[in-house]
């Protein structure tokens, strides 16, 4: 198992390094996390923290764990779904945006059967690339849940950067995900 993880980890890093410059773009400069081989750069919202993924989702983002100082055993329950967004790359393959948004709602309804699309709008990044927002919607979750999607593809690549939250924190996570939507940048 730990041989396999090695393997698609080192595919991970090598797919990402095709077809890269190694050229940054101005609008990337100076973003929190800035991965040239992914071409792509996204600020982390402040009281969140990231790390790298493995895979498709190349990148995580999560609020940092509140101060446990003085919990007591017996207290509440922590929630099983917390506000996470996932940067997602993957080979473009000739798909257009509307095929990308069509296969990474089909993808999200693998992971939440009733996952249902409630808002479609066209979107653009900071550097005016087209995009595409999308608001998808589970009653059924173990919580219901809500989750953003900005899409956008290159000539090589597929991007979608997916902010989940459960409906009851959603509101309050919006700022930060608005932050990472905002500053996405891709090249």
């Amino acid at each position: 198992m730990k041989r396999l993880r090695t393997i698609l980890a080192l595919s991970a890093c090598l797919s990402g390094l095709v077809g890269c410059t190694g050229e940054v773009p101005e609008a990337a400069r100076g973003r929190d996390v800035v991965r040239p081989a992914f071409g792509l750069a996204v600020d982390v919202p402040d009281g969140w923290t990231w790390s790298d993924v493995a895979g498709d989702v190349v990148l995580e983002i999560v609020r940092r764990p509140a101060d446990t100082a003085g919990a007591t055993e017996g207290g509440p329950r922590p929630k099983r779904l917390r506000p996470v967004v996932h940067v997602v790359v993957v080979d473009r393959e000739g798909v257009t945006l509307d095929g990308w948004a069509d296969q990474a709602v089909a993808d999200s309804k693998e992971l939440q059967v009733d996952l249902e699309v409630s808002g479609r709008t066209p979107a653009r990044l900071t550097d005016g690339r087209e995009a595409l927002a999308l608001t998808l919607r589970s009653e059924r979750a173990l919580e219901p849940l809500v989750q953003q999607l900005l899409l956008t593809v290159t000539e090589t690549r597929a991007y979608a950067v997916v902010a989940t939250a459960p409906e009851s924190d959603a509101k309050a996570a919006e700022p930060a995900f608005k932050e990472c939507f905002d500053s996405f940048v891709v090249w």
